[in-house]
């Protein structure tokens, strides 16, 4: 195989034919593949045994550290730019007043101010669970616990080990999640919640999580205990079932049980949507409005759904006081009107009218359109199945779980995943966060286009013009800091991309 290799090489350099027509001709038979792939895992485990010597989790904590300080490069110059630029520059004139601008710099000053003292502890944490092997300690008293109730089982240790540790993390947590909801968020006009309504919710999360972890990790360590050699297969076929799963029930069982979901009823709005949708084959069943008001002033839109069966979501704070059908109504029940863009009382309306919802939603239809739901998603699998079976080839290895304060011998399966998962793949997961931010951001500009081809070009800038206003999102941003974290595009860059799609498809 090798052989033929070389002779491709030379047959392109001799004739000037594609390689890739070249190297077509030799693809390696099933045999050489598996060969391979065999050859791939021996290096695997060679390389975790030439690791003996090294201590894991000061190897672990040596990348966090990195991760750390890397991280806190890109805020530090993100905090330059907006401390720097005290005025508008002649790119932001044209896009916010001089008030909103204000506004905007100080509340992205104070949100990129508290993540730096938070991330700063976050680090500090890290080290002092790992340092102090509270994990351990953890564990051991989860095993203690249940010996007193007169049970003796890994399985049940697991599940108390998960919930007893997430009700410390919550408690831990909870003054950092009270500074920046009730002062940061409330301080700049978005906060919509009291304490009731908070701790209400935040209790919700907590024992929904833990009882969603439970149904996963329960059967998932089974697995993996059960499965031998290819537990790998069936641990990813269980994760991908669970997911799919949770994909279906979510929006009907679990979301309401947060936020009430109001079907649009019949109106302009509801007819503009329902023809865009018709105009690409989008199958839309059902339409709603959400009730982020009562959290947030935020604004969002999505749609979810499989098959033949796609819901479109909307923010109420998305629209404006013109199109919202559920809003604007005055003392006879008939629909106001804002011809002007001002309410009753002459302020400035946020949101967005029904045009510029639609083009919004002819963005994120976009996304469907182009697939670009289910490339992440397949995406996603393939990398979990493949960490999985590194998860295979690492776990054979006891001094790892010993290096972190567990007892020689001791291989309980739910810490190997978490330290596996957490510490040992920490690399591989900043690696997969860099690449899921660009494969995002390129897919944000491909909707864009996309909105566009459909003739919405205008509105959609409009309309992001407005959204970046309404929530204080500061319009500047440094190069490097936005490439590395910035999901979507910065403002000015989605802009001037939609105005050069704009002249290219006119």
């Amino acid at each position: 195989y090798q052989r033929r290799v070389r002779e491709a090489v030379v047959s392109t350099q001799s004739t000037g034919t594609s390689l890739r027509q070249n190297f077509a001709a030799v693809t390696p038979p099933p045999a050489v593949t598996m060969g391979i792939l065999c050859c791939v895992s021996d290096y695997l485990k060679t390389l975790g045994n030439s690791f003996d010597n090294v201590n894991y989790m000061y190897w672990s904590l040596a990348f966090v550290s990195a991760e750390f300080l890397f991280d806190t490069y890109l805020i530090w110059r993100q905090r330059r730019v907006v401390k720097e630029t005290e005025s508008r520059t002649e790119d932001v004139k044209k896009l916010m007043d001089e008030e909103t601008y204000l506004k905007a710099r100080s509340y992205s000053l104070e949100k990129i101010n508290f993540g730096i003292i938070h991330d700063c502890y976050s680090y500090f944490e890290t080290l002092g669970v790992s340092l102090l092997f509270i994990t351990p300690f953890l564990w051991d008293f989860a095993g203690k616990s249940i010996e007193y109730l007169g049970y003796s089982h890994e399985l049940i240790q697991s599940n108390v080990f998960l919930w007893q540790s997430s009700l410390i993390m919550a408690v831990i947590h909870l003054p950092w999640s009270l500074y920046r909801t009730f002062v940061i968020e409330e301080r700049h006009g978005f906060n919509k919640m009291t304490l009731g309504f908070y701790f209400k919710d935040t209790v919700k999360k907590i024992v929904l999580s833990n009882v969603i972890s439970s149904l996963i990790m329960t059967p998932l360590i089974y697995l993996i205990q059960w499965g031998g050699d290819y537990f790998f297969i069936y641990a990813w076929g269980l994760v991908f079932a669970f997911t799919m799963a949770v994909f279906f029930i979510y929006m009907d069982f679990i979301a309401p049980m947060f936020d009430t979901y109001t079907p649009v009823p019949d109106s302009p709005l509801k007819t503009a949507i329902e023809e865009l949708a018709s105009s690409i084959n989008f199958p839309l069943t059902k339409l709603y409005i959400v009730d982020g008001s009562k959290r947030s002033n935020h604004s969002n839109a999505f749609f979810y759904g499989f098959f033949k069966n796609k819901r479109i979501v909307l923010f109420d704070t998305l629209l404006d006081d013109t199109c919202n059908p559920l809003l604007g109504l005055d003392e006879n029940g008939n629909k106001k009107q804002f011809p002007s863009g001002e309410d009753d009382e002459g302020k400035k309306m946020k949101g967005c009218n029904q045009e510029e919802v639609v083009a919004v939603l002819g963005h994120e239809l976009g996304h469907w359109y182009l697939g670009h739901v289910y490339k992440p998603l397949l995406l996603n699998q393939v990398i979990i199945l493949g960490m999985f079976y590194l998860f295979g080839v690492l776990v054979k290895n006891e001094q790892m779980l010993a290096d972190f304060g567990f007892p020689h011998g001791s291989q309980p399966t739910l810490m190997s995943l978490t330290i596996i998962f957490q510490y040992m793949f920490g690399p591989l997961n900043k690696l997969f966060s860099i690449l899921s931010t660009q494969l995002t951001r390129r897919f944000e500009f491909q909707a864009d286009s996309f909105a566009v081809g459909l003739g919405k070009g205008p509105l959609l800038q409009s309309s992001l013009i407005k959204m970046v206003a309404d929530n204080l999102s500061f319009p500047l941003a440094d190069k490097v800091y936005s490439s590395f974290t910035y999901s979507h595009p910065p403002l000015l860059e989605r802009l001037a991309f939609i105005g050069d799609e704009i002249k290219k498809q006119a």
